[in-house]
């Protein structure tokens, strides 16, 4: 059905629809979500309706009655939207049984919210779903990137293929926009291999901007908008960044850059997948010194 809410101003806010066929309950769910800042896109009422907007809105997590009207039911609309969209799914139930408990681990859901429920509930399931499906996209890209480069295909291809699969991780970076830099030998400049989106520079100063400052200290640097640091291209649209040095033996090869939304909160996890592809692009290039 359609409807209208509040949109929040916290561009990070999580985005979630609500799919329940209750609607006095979803509106008190609704409520609880808002209280504790996230942004509910939709309350739909059927699982036809919710593979629809799926698509439609993309939203971060989904919560999904289990019993609907219709001829799905939500266990079925929610198995339908993990092959279609890979997007978390935690289930509203008043049914324990273990029949209908069996048929929901099937699909395996992030979580499950049995009502009636308080907001800490809500709080902590969702929490939970989010975190998880995090670092399962992780763990799945890294490996992903494994197998790219074993592929026979140019250096430059892997470089990029690997660069959309990393910026394809679920809520970390802005419109799937990132760089490689490679330095080049005898000189303080390091230039693009890479590119997702259209990249503010085509190469990079050691110890210029935040792509050089990582290059020079040869340590990871971060910012959630555009700083002082951030020498270029200042009137960019409002973007932060992770500048990932490529390191191997204290020898510098460039660096990854991606984009974040600004007013994201700098994560220990989010920098390990990215030293992880740094390391992986590191050990390639050492070995075909």
């Amino acid at each position: 059905m359609e409807h209208e809410t509040e949109i929040s101003n916290n561009k990070t806010a999580i985005r979630v629809i609500i799919v329940e066929d209750e609607i006095i309950v979803a509106r008190d769910i609704e409520m609880k979500l808002k209280k504790i800042g996230y942004n509910v896109l939709d309350i739909v009422t059927t699982a036809e309706e919710a593979i629809q907007k799926a698509g439609e809105l993309s939203p971060d997590l989904m919560l999904m009655d289990i019993t609907l009207e219709g001829k799905m039911d939500g266990i079925e609309g929610a198995a339908k939207i993990e092959e279609l969209y890979n997007i978390p799914i935690v289930y509203l139930t008043a049914h324990t049984d273990i029949e209908t408990l069996g048929r929901a681990r099937i699909t395996e859901p992030y979580g499950y919210i049995v009502k009636p429920f308080a907001v800490r509930d809500l709080l902590v399931a969702v929490s939970m779903a989010l975190y998880r499906h995090r670092m399962e996209a992780r763990v799945k890209v890294i490996n992903t990137i494994l197998k790219v480069f074993l592929k026979p295909i140019t250096f430059e291809a892997k470089l990029e293929q690997s660069l959309r699969l990393v910026t394809s991780i679920p809520r970390l970076f802005l419109q799937t926009m990132g760089v490689i830099f490679l330095a080049l030998d005898d000189s303080d400049e390091l230039v693009i291999a890479a590119s997702i989106g259209t990249p503010e520079c085509t190469t990079v100063t050691l110890g210029k901007c935040l792509c050089g400052i990582a290059a020079g200290s040869k340590e990871i640097v971060f910012a959630d908008n555009i700083d002082k640091r951030h020498e270029l291209n200042k009137d960019a649209p409002p973007h932060g960044h992770y500048c990932v040095p490529i390191v191997a033996a204290n020898k510098l090869f460039g660096v990854i850059c991606v984009y974040v939304c600004e007013g994201h909160k700098r994560d220990t996890a989010d920098e390990e997948v990215l030293t992880s592809f740094a390391d992986i692009i590191a050990n390639v290039l050492s070995y075909a010194k």
